[in-house]
Formats: C-alpha cells, sequence, structure tokens
C-alpha cells in the first residue's frame, strides 16, 4: 500500500522524517548516545555523581560536541514511567545542549522520585549537577547554588 518499486537505474531518494532531523543537525551531530558500546564506555571510564533525583555518570569523549544518554531500567516501574522519565530528561537535555561544554559524554539514570517532583525543581537541580561537575558553562545572568534543592 503507497510502495513503489524500483525500476533498473532509478536512484532512490534518502527520505528524513522531522524526529530524526530534530535529535541530529546537519553534520550529523547527535545530542543523545545511542550506540551500547558508547554507554558502556561511560560506565566502564566515567565518574559517578548522585543525587536523590537522579545518578550520572559522565568521561571525556572524543567526540566534537558533547552528548547525553538516558538509562531507564524495568525496576523503575511499568513503561508509561520509564517512558515519562525519558521525556523529562530529554527536554532537560535539550534545553540546555548550547550551555554544554564540548567534548563529554554523559549518562543519566533518572530515579522514581523524580516523577513526583515539580518540572522546575527537577531543571534547577539538573542544571547544579552539571555546573558541579563542571561539564554546563555559567551563565551571566545566574549563579548556581552548592547545593542541591528539593
Amino acid at each position: 500500500m503507497g510502495e513503489k518499486f524500483l525500476q533498473e537505474g532509478e536512484k532512490k531518494d534518502v527520505l528524513v522524517s522531522l524526529s530524526q532531523m530534530s535529535k541530529c543537525d546537519s553534520s550529523g551531530y547527535c545530542l543523545f548516545i545511542k550506540k551500547t558500546q558508547d554507554y558502556n564506555q561511560v560506565k566502564r571510564m566515567g565518574q559517578r555523581v548522585q543525587h536523590p533525583l537522579f545518578n550520572l555518570m559522565f568521561c571525556e569523549s572524543q567526540q566534537p560536541q558533547s552528548r547525553v544518554g538516558i538509562v531507564v531500567g524495568r525496576r523503575f516501574g511499568k513503561a508509561v514511567l520509564r517512558n515519562r522519565a525519558k521525556r523529562i530528561f530529554r527536554e532537560l537535555v535539550r534545553a540546555i545542549q548550547d550551555d554544554l561544554v564540548k567534548g563529554y559524554d554523559i549518562v543519566i539514570f533518572p530515579k522514581s522520585p523524580v516523577l513526583q517532583k515539580k518540572f522546575q525543581i527537577v531543571q534547577e537541580n539538573w542544571k547544579v549537577a552539571l555546573h558541579r561537575i563542571g561539564v554546563l558553562r555559567p551563565t551571566p545572568h545566574h549563579s548556581y547554588p552548592d547545593s542541591f534543592s528539593g
């Protein structure tokens, strides 16, 4: 249904969906980590930061830009809850992507209390954690506290 069979010698057009375009820019850089080997490298070589709402692991990478991965295991809860946690953190990452220091891979492990907190509280704690580990550029109009809130 709606399929077109290519005749010999015809070139196949490459279609890119809008959702794929929002995840990668024209140079091929993707904001999110996709490959298992990249996750494993962060787990093997990275440093861990613990927080009541999430855990972070981060390490330097060979990539020209920083990338973020989100890992939510089955013990977090049912699929609806896991997907909600991933959506929350994807939005947090998109909001600060321009302020990330280049050359880091960051893996986030959300914890279930993140679902009970308001987005603004999670966002502030997220920024404080990233600033504390040195992967978030300080903005001139905002100073980050030394401790977490929430």
